[in-house]
């Protein structure tokens, strides 16, 4: 059963960093509001997302900091005009959000996907006899 409780809260589980700890991620309510601008309503500047938010620019500059800090955000220059910076999410934000919109198959399916040929029969063999000792 433990094992069985352990793959369910796997599947379950998310992970928001790049470091792919499951562990809780720890983020404020502004964090979080601040990257789920990003991730709904595209890249911004730090005074368009304190608009965004209804917060100062000093605070929202510090968010950005510390998301910054643990890899969830990135500064960049404006391709458009170079005197702007822009704050985007990385990539392992937007693994999270389509791991989020996937649901645990989604997850369970790229593991498989991932696994060697032997590691999959395995899986498989074991699903099975775990099906033929339940219908018993």
């Amino acid at each position: 059963m433990a094992h069985l409780r352990a793959l369910r809260q796997e599947l379950l589980t998310t992970s928001i960093e790049p470091s792919g700890d499951r562990a809780r991620s720890g983020l404020t309510a502004p964090q979080v509001s601040l990257i789920r601008s990003l991730v709904t309503e595209g890249s911004a500047t730090v005074t368009e997302l304190a608009r965004r938010l209804s917060l100062s620019h000093s605070t929202t500059s510090g968010i950005v900091d510390r998301l910054q800090a643990r890899g969830l955000v990135t500064r960049e220059a404006d391709p458009h005009d170079r005197r702007y910076t822009r704050v985007r999410v990385t990539e392992p934000v937007h693994g999270y959000t389509r791991e989020l919109s996937e649901g645990p198959y989604g997850r369970l399916t790229a593991a498989l996907e991932a696994a060697s040929p032997a590691e999959r029969k395995a899986v498989l063999d074991g699903l099975e006899t775990l099906r033929a000792l339940l219908a018993r």
